[in-house]
């Protein structure tokens, strides 16, 4: 179950980190301080910027937009309303030009020297650094769990082998090769561990699930982009064949050490 629910929150990281790139690189902000001749400003900042080769999209944003950006960590009410909020103005790029944004920020310090360019890569790159450090972690867990999971095995192996001691003993005295002993544990080891994978990934389906209904009230493109694609649910599917394989090599291994032991 740990296991399904860490790979699962490293493969929707890594969708929604690759998203965040792709989002945020066709995305600038432009902000225009507010001042006596802002709204002049605001129609020469747009009219350079439609007339800027490169740009698909210009949208002023309106001043509820920016009030509602700002409720987060002002609150509502009369606190905003008597606030000066400077323009912003939402510059989608075209994927089939460049735009040269120092030239840009050029064009529009002749219109005021105070408007600036936001292309989002400060507070992306923070973004991406976390997403890869919390991949990082869930990896980490993952190797734990398989560590667990083989030292588990190990230890239930030799207690199975111990206890058929002697049934082992005699079928090695009778000259059955060590191999068909072997696969006898490896069976057993195998179903175990296709039965729980099995379990842990319908246990970790439900809390996926139930994970997205809470999440399905909260807006923004952050959560909007915690989602798994096809490859990443294809891979969760195959969690308890390899859950599978992990115990019945480990239970191999395990009974052909114990065997070359014995006289």
């Amino acid at each position: 179950f740990f296991a399904a629910l860490a790979s699962a929150a490293g493969l929707a990281l890594n969708q929604a980190t690759g998203t965040w790139r792709s989002d945020l690189a066709s995305t600038i902000t432009v902000e225009i301080p507010p001042q006596e001749n802002a709204q002049a400003r605001l129609t020469a900042v747009t009219k350079a910027l439609r007339d800027t080769p490169g740009i698909a999209r210009v949208r002023p944003l309106q001043v509820a937009e920016i009030a509602k950006l700002l409720q987060p960590w002002l609150g509502g009410g009369a606190l905003i309303d008597d606030l000066p909020l400077p323009h912003l103005i939402d510059v989608h790029l075209s994927p089939e030009q460049s735009v040269d944004l120092v030239a840009l920020a050029r064009q529009l310090a002749d219109i005021g020297p105070d408007i600036r360019i936001d292309d989002h890569q400060i507070w992306l790159g923070k973004l991406i650094r976390l997403s890869r450090s919390l991949q990082w972690m869930m990896l980490a867990c993952l190797a734990m769990i398989c560590f667990a999971t083989c030292a588990v095995v190990i230890f239930g192996t030799r207690a199975a082998f111990t206890a058929h001691l002697e049934v082992v003993s005699l079928l090695h005295v009778m000259g059955a090769q060590d191999s068909y002993i072997a696969k006898l544990f490896l069976r057993r080891a195998m179903l175990m561990g296709l039965k729980g994978g099995l379990i842990g990934l319908a246990v970790t389906a439900a809390a996926l699930y139930a994970l997205s209904r809470l999440a399905a009230d909260l807006e923004g493109p952050l959560f909007g982009n915690l989602t798994l694609t096809p490859l990443g649910l294809l891979s969760l599917a195959a969690l308890p064949l390899l859950a599978a394989l992990l115990t019945a090599m480990t239970a191999w291994r395990t009974v052909m050490r114990e065997l070359s032991r014995m006289p």
